[in-house]
């Protein structure tokens, strides 16, 4: 046998082995928690290094591929020895005074999961890790008095970091353990069985036949089918091969369009009732229901894919567009009737274990996939895709989960540097000092930081690093804590379409046939609302259900007005062609009214009324014309 099979059977091998690990201990809960999070980053690092093991030459290919088989036998044999010796690990003495094996051990897995990181990530998330565990193990010698510290023994950090919860095998690792890897298995099996397929059909029936359907399809499509995958860039190549072209047809530019899928895409990592994995991480940190991070990111959601849709709306109207053709668009009565109770049912049970019932997430989305499982069989075609690639769905929901299990890994021995050297409570303290202590120029710091990051690192380790570096000090001036982290999250995903690395704009450029650095300018453009809405979730606690009824409503409906000012500024047309001018008048009217002061509030809203009075007078003088 070569290699090649050798390779291909065991990463068929350990993906199923790992997916279904993950579904039994879902079910039944037998393991503690260092056993558990040790065979789930045993298996995921083995995956990885399988996986990966591609060489730049052809000639080298055996080489690394043989690499990496030995590297996925290390990775099992170091992890597992912590499955077998957790409990004489955690002993007081061994971990005072780790034994020569533990050593060995520990050294090796750090240098795993730096490595793993690196091929799944990209270089920028274990270079941070590497910067932060050498200061903590040379913080004597550090030049900046603020910043030195005695430094922390190599004993320490490997009993810290391999033997114990405080490093690799943190909270943060267990939550891709417990509640992460289900969610993407209920992703990937609602996709499989053709759960994407429908909800662009969904979204077709309903937005089909209005004028520049196509841009408004790709919205809804983007924001359920987002929801389900957690990817910006998945949910591109998903949705955007079909809507895309689509929108092309009807009359949008090439960067018009790719820049929509790209914007509608991004949103659905923010997008309740499945959020990115980032979503469930922020929930183990603040220690709060998942549902409740939830209900905080429904209403700034929803105002970002209004924004979108006012945008592709407008933009339609300009160029006098019309919907799909009626032959085209499948009947809302035909899709629901067809397959409707099979895709949408678990979604309701989901919104309803998690909402009413208060399960955790991870139960909650397990009897999903069994009721999603159990719906399926009633249907002739989908018995045969579940009898016939039940492994492949396995296999591929284990591969979509290698940048979470590496993302948190390294993110536990971030967190151990920083909790070891005591930086991490000096590091609010720095930023509010930097800042003067404004919030406005701690949150636009903040913001940088987030972009900046996300520019290297995928949405959930981004959100990882900046909850632990950048969130305290937000908090430390008086903003709740959950409108803090959704500030992080906000920003750590829009990196997606924030130019110069938008990776959302790279994974539209092909489809769209056009250039990724104009499509990523565009949705940049076409963002600029959301990224206003995360600056009013910190100054308006309203805005994540943070208040009473009254409150609630009365930011929802200035926020939304401001949205709809902002849009009409930013693309230029309201009824018909609106002046520069009367451009920057209506985007400040939308800042005052999405700003945190009732006073403001009420001056751009007069201005917002006066202006779509004007814009209706100068339509009518035209079209009289």
């Amino acid at each position: 046998m070569s290699l090649k099979k050798l390779s291909d059977k065991l990463i068929l091998l350990v993906g199923a082995v790992l997916t279904l690990f993950q579904i039994y201990t879902a079910a039944t809960m037998p393991f503690p928690g260092m056993q558990q999070r040790s065979i789930h980053l045993g298996l995921g690092l083995a995956l990885v290094f399988l996986v990966k093991s591609k060489a730049k030459k052809p000639e080298y290919q055996n080489l690394v591929l043989l690499l990496g088989i030995i590297l996925a036998v290390v990775s099992l044999a170091v992890c597992f020895n912590v499955t077998w010796q957790w409990l004489d690990m955690a002993e007081p003495m061994r971990l005072t005074f780790p034994e020569t094996e533990d050593f060995v051990f520990g050294t090796t897995l750090i240098l795993l999961v730096l490595f793993g990181t690196r091929k799944v990530t990209g270089v920028a998330m274990p270079l941070i890790a590497i910067f932060f565990l050498a200061y903590a193990y040379f913080g004597k010698y550090v030049p900046i008095a603020m910043f030195r510290h005695p430094g922390v023994r190599f004993s320490q950090l490997i009993s810290m970091g391999y033997m114990g919860t405080e490093g690799i095998f943190s909270s943060i690792l267990g939550v891709s353990t417990n509640q992460v890897f289900i969610f993407l298995l209920f992703g990937q099996l609602l996709d499989s069985l053709g759960g994407g397929a429908f909800f662009l059909d969904l979204a077709n029936s309903g937005f089909g036949r209005v004028r520049g359907g196509p841009a408004k399809v790709s919205i809804f499509g983007s924001a359920l089918f987002g929801s389900i995958s957690g990817s910006a860039v998945a949910n591109v190549v998903a949705t955007g091969t079909i809507t895309i072209p689509l929108m092309q047809e009807v009359g949008y530019t090439p960067v018009f369009a790719g820049a929509v899928s790209a914007v509608a895409s991004t949103g659905g990592l923010i997008m309740p009732p499945v959020m990115g994995a980032a979503a469930f991480i922020m929930a183990d940190i603040l220690g709060i229901p998942y549902w409740d991070v939830c209900k905080a990111a429904a209403i700034p959601a929803i105002l970002y894919y209004l924004a979108l849709y006012l945008c592709v709306d407008f933009r339609a109207a300009s160029l006098n567009m019309h919907g799909l053709p009626e032959n085209e668009i499948p009947k809302f009565k035909d899709v629901i009737k067809k397959s409707g109770f099979i895709y949408i049912t678990p979604l309701v049970l989901l919104v309803y274990v998690l909402g009413v019932l208060q399960y955790p997430a991870d139960k909650a989305c397990f009897y999903c996939c069994c009721l999603l499982i159990v719906l399926s069989l009633t249907k002739k075609e989908l018995r045969k895709v579940l009898a016939e690639d039940w492994l492949t769905i396995l296999v591929k929901t284990a591969r979509s989960s290698m940048t979470v299990i590496m993302a948190c890994s390294c993110a536990g021995l971030i967190l151990l540097a920083l909790q070891t050297s005591g930086l991490i409570l000096k590091l609010a303290n720095i930023l509010v000092a930097l800042a003067g202590g404004r919030l406005w120029l701690l949150l636009i710091l903040v913001m940088l930081c987030s972009i900046i990051m996300g520019m290297g690192l995928p949405a959930s380790a981004c959100y990882i690093i900046l909850a632990i570096l950048g969130a305290p000090a937000i908090v430390s001036l008086g903003v709740p804590p959950v409108a803090a982290h959704l500030f992080v999250l906000f920003f750590g995903s829009m990196s997606a379409i924030t130019p110069p690395v938008a990776m959302a704009a790279f994974a539209a450029a092909p489809i769209a046939r056009a250039s990724s650095a104009r499509i990523g300018y565009a949705a940049w453009w076409m963002g600029l609302p959301a990224f206003l809405i995360a600056f009013c979730m910190v100054f308006q606690p309203a805005l994540v259900m943070i208040g009473s009824l009254w409150e609630i409503g009365l930011a929802v409906f200035f926020c939304v007005a401001g949205v709809f000012c902002m849009t009409v500024g930013l693309q230029g047309y309201f009824l018909s062609r609106v002046s520069v001018l009367r451009r920057v008048i209506w985007i400040v009217a939308g800042a005052m009214l999405i700003a945190p002061e009732t006073i403001s509030s009420v001056i751009g809203l007069v201005i917002g009324v006066f202006l779509y009075f004007v814009e209706k007078t100068l339509s009518k003088k035209a079209v009289a014309a």
